[in-house]
């Protein structure tokens, strides 16, 4: 084990030895949800309806433990039989769940559920009334009537999600898992790795030949195998195509938009405004170009520094760095990022069979979250770890609802995380004892800025084409192209774009787990910055006011939560506003020069 590595104690979900206990408590809590559907009635007392749903709640939490315990176990040992075992069972147990609680939301939802007289709206809103924490999150189940489908139907639909669309994210990530990357840059002996967060460090590297040797060799297995994940990518496709349409949805994305609970004005707004300002990002890219006495850069060279550099961070200097900075923003920010810390609820390095990036863990409000990380002691692990702590910040903040009202719908998600990176960013910019320092800050974070606002928009946008072209038939190479235009077109004369490129969007674990989950990046990175410049003007006085945001979980729509700061997210000056405050990084490192 590393110096100062941590592996996380998943303990705290599931104690040792009692992991076969829940399931059968949990098992137990199924059989009698089936036949709960006979206390329902719109005659039925508040008390009675709070009961029935605290009930609900708390089966809800046993399951999560489980489902958590194991998907966190398979994550640091994807090759673990065990796991994937534990995980299999709790999978058919979630079948069960649903297959139960299936006429119960018919019925909230004013649906026929067997021969329940139907729910109507004024017992509806005393109902929901009589449980304040779950009355949004019921009248938002109520609203979506009009995409349910009949009791038998949705009953399909929840195995087909673990034995159809679940089973081929898992097919997709144990055939990536299995890659070897052939690294073999220019005058140097050629290593195989067996994972891709060594090759990644190579992306940052001050040699040209290494950046494009790094990218060529983890694009290489991905081409070899492009056939197989085209496959499991044109069957994801299919189904969430079919089911949008199913579900009465006007279009595939919509389907998100509606369980992220925001309208597709909105996000047509958001994508549009990131296509408008690409131009931005091109005018960096040149500048950057210049900085590096290049003519123009190529893909491989986004991510090279300035100049070589050798520095690392060790974990426990990052951990301290991070901490500090979130305290002089906030105290309660620092406590609950130290509490994950020592709870032993982080595991931090790479090492064989574990799962390559990074991310949250949240279980259940009354646990702690996880945070698993690929830490390698570049700058940009210390980013990843305020990213995800600040997502884990923003759990502890919503913990205080129940679990169907704890967790964040997607857009704003990444509002915390992004905050996080954020003062990090700031408070190392303030402290930057040279220009040059300042400018290789401001030159990462616009780097940054790029990946998580544009590139994410346009991988997107890639995903809006390629539901639309499914259905009429394509090609693998089809969908490669489509690829490779896109990236040219938003970068445009500005970098020239390496054919080999083209293979990237097998790469984005996201567009197979999670069909448009990316505008989420666009959505949290711009919002982050919006509620930043009110925090630079407004200063200590609007953290609170960052910290309810923070609270509500789903327990109010995004819209709303929104609309507390002055915030509309439909509104065009709204993501305007946030590209300014990029542009005035931009134009601070033109005066650095």
């Amino acid at each position: 084990m590393t110096a100062h590595e941590m592996r996380w104690n998943l303990h705290d979900i599931v104690p040792k030895g009692r992991f076969e206990g829940l399931f059968k408590k949990a098992g137990t809590g199924i059989e009698r949800l089936k036949s709960s559907i006979d206390k329902y009635s719109p005659g039925m007392t508040g008390q009675a309806f709070r009961r029935e749903m605290e009930f609900n709640e708390e089966l809800m939490e046993d399951l999560s433990r489980l489902s958590g315990y194991c998907s966190l176990w398979e994550a640091t040992d994807l090759k673990s039989q065990d796991a994937k075992l534990l995980r299999s069972r709790t999978d058919n147990l979630f079948v069960k769940y649903s297959d139960a609680v299936i006429p119960i939301h018919h019925w909230l939802r004013g649906l026929p559920a067997g021969d329940r007289p139907a729910l109507d709206d004024g017992n509806a809103r005393r109902l929901f009334a009589s449980f304040p924490d779950l009355s949004y999150v019921l009248g938002h189940m109520r609203s979506l009537a009009v995409h349910s489908l009949a009791p038998g139907e949705e009953r399909i639909m929840s195995r087909k999600r673990v034995s159809g669309t679940g089973a081929l994210s898992d097919l997709y990530d144990v055939l990536t898992d299995g890659f070897q990357y052939r690294f073999r840059p220019k005058g140097r002996r050629p290593q195989t790795l067996n994972s891709q967060e060594p090759l990644r460090k190579h992306f940052y590297s001050a040699r040209p030949s290494e950046r494009e040797a790094a990218y060529r060799a983890l694009f290489e297995p991905y081409g070899r195998n492009l056939t197989a994940l085209f496959l499991i990518y044109q069957a994801i496709v299919k189904d969430w195509v079919s089911d949008s349409q199913l579900r009465k949805h006007p279009s595939p994305v919509s389907m998100r938009n509606v369980h992220n609970q925001v309208p597709d004005a909105a996000i047509g707004t958001l994508l549009k405004a990131t296509e408008d300002n690409a131009g931005l990002f091109q005018e960096f890219f040149r500048l950057k170009a210049g900085l590096m006495k290049l003519k123009r850069l190529r893909r491989y060279d986004i991510l090279a520094p300035l100049e070589e550099v050798k520095k690392t961070v060790p974990l426990d200097r990052a951990r301290r760095l991070v901490t500090d900075t979130f305290r002089s923003f906030s105290p309660g920010f620092a406590e609950k990022a130290e509490r994950v810390f020592k709870a032993g609820h982080i595991d931090t390095h790479p090492r064989p069979g574990k799962r390559s990036g990074a991310f949250c863990s949240n279980v259940t409000p009354k646990i702690l979250p996880y945070v698993l990380l690929n830490y390698t002691g570049n700058s940009s692990s210390v980013s990843t770890m305020a990213h995800e702590l600040g997502h884990a910040i923003h759990d502890i903040c919503s913990s205080g609802h129940t679990i169907s009202a704890a967790g964040t719908t997607l857009p704003l998600a990444e509002t915390a995380s992004t905050i996080a990176e954020i003062i990090v960013f700031e408070r190392m910019l303030e402290t930057a004892r040279s220009a040059r320092e300042k400018r290789a800050l401001l030159m990462e974070k616009m780097v940054d800025a790029y990946s998580t606002i544009v590139r994410q928009a346009y991988i997107v946008k890639f995903e809006l084409e390629a539901h639309r072209r499914m259905g009429g038939g394509v090609k693998a190479d089809d969908l490669c192209q489509c690829y490779l235009g896109l990236l040219r077109s938003h970068f445009g004369s500005a970098v020239e774009v390496a054919d080999e490129f083209r293979l990237e969007w097998a790469y984005i674990p996201h567009i197979f787990h999670t069909p448009f989950y990316c505008y989420a990046y666009s959505f949290g990175d711009l919002l982050a910055l919006a509620l930043y410049s009110r925090y630079r003007s407004q200063g200590s006085a609007f953290v609170p006011k960052i910290e309810r945001i923070l609270s509500y979980g789903s327990s109010k729509s995004p819209d709303d939560i929104l609309k507390e700061v002055g915030i509309d997210m439909a509104d065009r000056k709204f993501w305007q506003g946030s590209f300014d405050i990029l542009r005035g990084w931009l134009d601070q490192l033109r005066k650095l020069g």
